[in-house]
């Protein structure tokens, strides 16, 4: 049994090809975002709304129902399903309607929010229906809970969905609306929108899913797009350091939840459903090389020390700013504890400010423009050859900063950014036979 979650549906032919993917790959639940379009009439609807321009606030919700009759009347053209799926639409536009005659309120705001969420929900499962699949829109506000950390309440989820799923055996497909949920006491709430990968992660725990397939946005990631599966293969250790590291591939408790359920996470593009980009499992495969991801916007810095506390202590005082900072530090290096290297991810402000306390105890070199390039595979220490290969690729391109040895899964080299598509190219021909995707 498979779960799947997509990322962005932004028009009908979005739309289209959603369906037809869902078709392929029949999971057993399938997580949908709002589409774009009413996305944006949403917030155009709270603004105009708490601004009590109520005339306004109806005009944006007329637009609404006129759009999504239209994208009825082209997506669902049995009649029987065209009539029920327009009424539908005309139940929910009634229900926002008087909502927004209501004094804005944020609570109120949340209800609005959830009923064009499931409006958008609705409307994809009629298209399945319309394809001769018995699909149903899984009101995920009756067992979806949050807890006072505003973290999924899996025990109380587990036992809330059991009884709903008895209530619907003749179902083919659920059909989820990503975000929506409860919060502990009882009022409709969402998962942050930066959370959606995990929000279904947790489905696909809880109805007990074997894979869960996931469409992102993953231009940093490199491999041979005409590859066997084992080429691109990660396990979940490999993912989660690369997640530890600052790489944005998935939210970091997705692979932590995908590990202890067992769960094969798939990645595909959100403009390539078709195509398996990385697969994430509790296999390796032993492959020396199986993906490079590249990360942009870090910053290069040496603290060089001014003599001024013995090298242990500089190295704890550099430590100590960094954490109350918050400052991700994706590679370090250092020959001597004098001077050290880092590759950071930090805003300019910050930057300044790491400057400011630490002007006392070491001078400071900035270089910012840097990207760093993660090479990704089982890279043991005991495997001969691998880092003179790697060394081969680069001989011709300025590094900033080589670290390895800290991980058995990451060969990390640090590249002015104008410099990073000349390292990737090499690297693929290197490693991918000239199959160099993103």
């Amino acid at each position: 049994m498979k779960v799947c979650k997509f990322e962005k549906i932004k028009d009908e032919d979005e739309i289209r090809q959603v369906i037809n993917c869902i078709q392929k790959e029949y999971p057993y639940v399938a997580v949908l975002p709002v589409l774009t379009r009413l996305q944006e009439w949403m917030q155009d609807i709270s603004v105009s709304w708490f601004h009590e321009e109520d005339e306004a606030s109806h005009a944006t919700v007329n637009a609404i129902e006129e759009y999504c009759c239209t994208l009825a009347d082209h997506l669902v053209t049995e009649p029987q399903l065209n009539q029920s799926m327009k009424a539908r639409i005309q139940e929910y536009m009634k229900k926002i309607h008087t909502l927004v005659e209501d004094k804005a309120d944020l609570l109120i705001d949340k209800i609005i929010k959830a009923e064009i969420y499931r409006l958008s929900t609705d409307l994809l499962t009629y298209c399945l229906r319309q394809q001769g699949v018995r699909a149903q829109t899984l009101d995920t506000s009756k067992f979806m809970q949050i807890d006072l950390e505003r973290k999924p309440d899996i025990p109380y989820i587990q036992e809330s969905i059991r009884r709903y799923i008895d209530e619907n055996r003749d179902v083919d497909i659920f059909v989820a609306p990503l975000s929506i949920c409860k919060n502990v006491y009882g009022e409709t709430d969402f998962i942050s929108e930066s959370h959606n990968d995990y929000y279904a992660t947790v489905l696909a725990s809880i109805f007990k899913a074997d894979e869960i397939v996931l469409s992102t946005q993953i231009n940093h990631i490199y491999a041979n797009r005409n590859s066997r599966r084992e080429q691109h293969s990660l396990t979940y250790t490999e993912a989660g350091q690369l997640i530890n590291n600052g790489v944005h591939l998935l939210y970091a408790d997705c692979i932590t939840l995908a590990a202890r359920s067992n769960i094969a996470i798939r990645l595909t593009d959100i403009h390539d459903l078709t195509t398996e980009r990385l697969y994430i499992s509790s296999h390796d495969t032993g492959d020396s090389v199986k993906a490079i991801l590249s990360q942009d916007s870090a910053t290069f810095v040496r603290f060089t020390s001014l003599n001024v506390l013995p090298g242990y202590l500089l190295m704890g005082k550099l430590l100590e700013v960094i954490n109350k900072y918050q400052i991700n530090v994706v590679s370090m290096a250092s020959s001597n504890v004098s001077i050290i290297s880092m590759m950071l991810t930090a805003s300019s402000d910050t930057l300044r400010m790491l400057q400011r306390e630490l002007h006392k105890y070491a001078e400071m070199v900035i270089d910012e423009n840097m990207s760093v390039i993660h090479i990704i595979g089982s890279l043991h220490w005991e495997r001969t050859q691998v880092e003179s290969h790697i060394m081969d690729t680069i001989k011709d391109i300025p590094v900033s900063l080589i670290s390895y040895g800290g991980s058995d899964h990451c060969f990390t080299l640090s590249v002015h950014t104008t410099d990073k598509n000349r390292l990737i190219n090499s690297l693929s021909r290197q490693f991918f036979g000239n199959q160099c995707a993103a």
